[in-house]
């Protein structure tokens, strides 16, 4: 993963606020008149990659969008993948924790999956080489959501975020 020179901005407004004020502690729905939002933190460890994703599809579920599921679990795993190898815990989340964050949110029929981490390195897409076996999980990203884009958070680390529709 390379730094980024820019900041991809949102184009939402309500999920922003949701990430940006929304509760920090474990498995803590955000529910609001126009859209719902849950947060789970989890050990950057390799094996919270298969978590995020089951996470992901009983959510995508219980929400009827059973049809985003496949390419909400790659983007899914691709993030988490991300903050687990390049973006290191959260020190803030709360009393003895450290982690990342995973948000899934959606409004209507717009979904948003959000991977906050520690890491004050802004991803960048790169161009894939055919000789390597990583540099591809943004290209995924790419392919497969909307829109994405990267957050900073103040005092450090970042989120970064997924569009689907």
């Amino acid at each position: 993963m390379e730094c980024a020179e820019t900041v991809t901005e949102p184009t939402g407004g309500w999920w922003l606020r949701v990430l940006t004020h929304g509760s920090r502690r474990w498995n803590t729905p955000v529910c609001g008149d126009r859209h719902d939002a849950v947060t789970w933190t989890f050990d950057p460890r390799p094996h919270s990659v298969s978590a995020a994703r089951e996470i992901s599809a009983v959510l995508l579920r219980e929400w009827d969008m059973t049809h985003l599921s496949p390419d909400v679990a790659v983007v899914v795993s691709e993030l988490v993948t991300n903050a687990v190898r390049h973006g290191g815990p959260l020190l803030s989340i709360g009393a003895g924790e450290a982690g990342i964050q995973l948000s899934l949110m959606r409004s209507g029929s717009e979904f948003i999956c959000a991977v906050r981490d520690g890491g004050d390195r802004l991803p960048l897409r790169r161009r894939a080489d055919a000789t390597m076996e990583g540099g591809r999980g943004l290209a995924l990203v790419s392919a497969f959501a909307r829109e994405w884009g990267v957050i900073p958070t103040p005092p450090g680390g970042k989120f970064v975020w997924a569009q689907f529709v």
